[in-house]
């Protein structure tokens, strides 16, 4: 049970981290336009695989903090946001 928990905190956080990666690039370099004019402009330029990729950096820091405190399961958690985002990121780089 216990590490189901840690497991399903790091995949929490994990998912959290390069969301707020993400808003802060959009806050720092597009704040003046909205978010969905963004995330369209994102898409449409062909930029959000570079800009998802660029936020997982985040969760790379995670990993390696969760390692350093013997959280294992924590770090899988990690692994496995880094994967779905990564899926992600091979759909919107193959979108047609």
């Amino acid at each position: 049970m216990y590490n189901n928990r840690q497991l399903l905190l790091g995949t929490i956080v994990g998912l959290l981290v390069p969301a707020f990666v993400m808003s802060m690039i959009y806050a720092v370099k597009f704040g003046e336009s909205s978010i969905s004019s963004f995330i369209d402009a994102a898409i449409g330029q062909g930029v959000a695989a570079p800009i998802i990729a660029l936020s997982l950096i985040g969760n790379l820091g995670l990993f390696f903090l969760f390692l350093k405190f013997d959280k294992l399961w924590a770090s899988r958690g990690v692994m496995i946001s880094t994967l779905l985002y990564g899926m992600l990121m091979v759909y919107f780089k193959f979108q047609a």
